[in-house]
């Protein structure tokens, strides 16, 4: 299970690492990965875990499968457990249309630099970034 510090790292990967500390960790560049609007860079070594680069340094991470914060697991979490957990969200975003047939809603913890995507009323993805 990765383990979220939130505003400073994932596992053993601090935010502010540089690509050679990604890949000296196994993860390799995913050139499909590559974001046109931010320009970031992602490197990923399966698909569970996903980290994203700018300029040169790890500014944000993503958990899709197995991932904890403050010991609490959180993909597959009921949208009320998250709240339990971590308290109100600072926004609730609107409902974003990821495939044809496939909404999500992101909640956001602006102060912890976490994301949660909701789908079918489960957490799906957990987005965690520094404070760039």
């Amino acid at each position: 299970m990765h383990q979220i510090i939130p505003r400073t790292s994932v596992d053993n990967i601090p935010f502010g690492s540089d690509i050679q500390t990604l890949r000296a960790a196994g993860y390799v560049e995913d050139e499909s990965g590559f974001e046109e609007i931010t320009g970031w860079r992602t490197f990923k070594k399966d698909d569970d875990l996903e980290f994203y680069i700018r300029d040169g340094a790890v500014v944000c991470a993503a958990c899709f499968k197995n991932c904890c914060v403050d010991g609490v697991a959180m993909i597959g979490q009921l949208p009320t457990e998250l709240l339990y957990a971590l308290g109100d969200p600072d926004e609730i975003g609107d409902a974003i249309w990821v495939t044809d047939e496939r909404q999500q809603t992101p909640y956001e913890y602006f102060a912890l630099g976490l994301q949660f995507w909701i789908e079918s009323d489960r957490v799906v993805s957990v987005f965690c970034n520094d404070a760039y």
